[in-house]
């Protein structure tokens, strides 16, 4: 939980910044908590007791003035599920700050942009797989284990509020495993005992954000990079959708889906013999990620797409 109050600290100076004037700035968010429960008592069909919960908080501080536009975002989630007699598990965490600078390609378009963009992801706590780790002592991520930060420059197309695509020909990105057992393993794309690579290649990003029909409103974030000096053929995929149902000032309902594919993460089968990976299983794989949930959520401020 420490990683998780650090990064609402860190958050706090650009948040109070864009307090300062109010002229330019929309700014808002919203956090939340999500519990649910499954208790059974002689129950026939079998199963056993649950309880799962998750909080959450999104806040953007977003700036516009005559042909400039700058988008900040910072994006917080972590949750648990426990079940009866067997280790808590996490089932969600994430730690995301973006960063979108734009300037019209000239003051009469409203459309095209000339764009730069910081995206840094990692996670809070640490993460197991659970069905070759049941009892959890062998962390396969940790905080900034791994870490992403990509930057970018290029150009962004704004037909709407509600969508923009920004197509990067250059665009860093670098990975960083921090933790001692993971570098040393090679995880994530590292070298072997190495805690940072660089990549250089291309990347797009699309964005939609819209009220699909009344109090329903669905979010998609794509994120594509292909890297030029190695293997331009292939093209790391990240997918993230978001459809939240209000149903009241307080309650709202959240379907939330991350589709992955990174050719640098690797999964392996366990040696039955060492309890260590096994190399020459060594793939990559898409990943999938689906959470629903159902609880208490607070809007505050403006949302973003809104005209002034």
């Amino acid at each position: 939980m420490k990683p998780f109050i650090l990064a609402i600290i860190l958050s706090l100076p650009a948040t109070l910044y864009a307090q300062t004037d109010t002229t330019y700035w929309n700014k808002g968010g919203k956090f939340g908590a999500n519990v649910s429960q499954a208790t059974l008592t002689n129950w026939s069909a079998g199963g056993s007791n649950t309880i799962a919960g998750a909080v959450y908080f999104n806040y953007i501080f977003d700036y516009k003035k005559r042909d400039i536009l700058w988008q900040n975002t910072i994006d917080m989630g972590i949750g648990w599920i426990k079940e009866a007699r067997s280790a808590q598990k996490k089932a969600d965490d994430r730690m995301v700050l973006t960063s979108s600078f734009g300037k019209k390609l000239t003051s009469s378009n409203d459309h095209w942009y000339y764009n730069a963009t910081a995206d840094f992801r990692t996670q809070f706590a640490k993460g197991y797989n659970v069905e070759d780790d049941p009892n959890q002592n062998r962390p396969i991520s940790k905080f900034i284990s791994p870490g992403y930060l990509m930057t970018s420059i290029g150009i962004d197309y704004r037909p709407n509020d509600y969508f923009n695509v920004a197509i990067s020909p250059i665009t860093g990105k670098f990975t960083f495993v921090q933790d001692d057992s993971l570098s040393t393993a090679g995880a994530f794309g590292v070298d072997p005992g190495e805690k940072f690579r660089a990549e250089l290649g291309m990347s797009l990003k699309a964005s939609f954000n819209k009220e699909i029909v009344s109090n329903v409103l669905y979010t998609t974030n794509l994120l594509l990079f292909s890297d030029y000096l190695e293997h331009p053929d292939k093209i790391d995929v990240n997918w993230e959708n978001i459809l939240t149902l209000k149903v009241n000032g307080w309650l709202s309902a959240n379907i939330y889906n991350q589709i992955i594919y990174d050719y640098d993460i690797k999964f392996y089968e366990l040696d039955p013999l060492t309890g260590e990976n096994d190399l020459t299983t060594e793939t990559d794989k898409w990943q999938f990620k689906n959470i629903i949930g159902l609880g208490l959520a607070v809007q505050f401020g403006g949302k973003r797409g809104e005209k002034k």
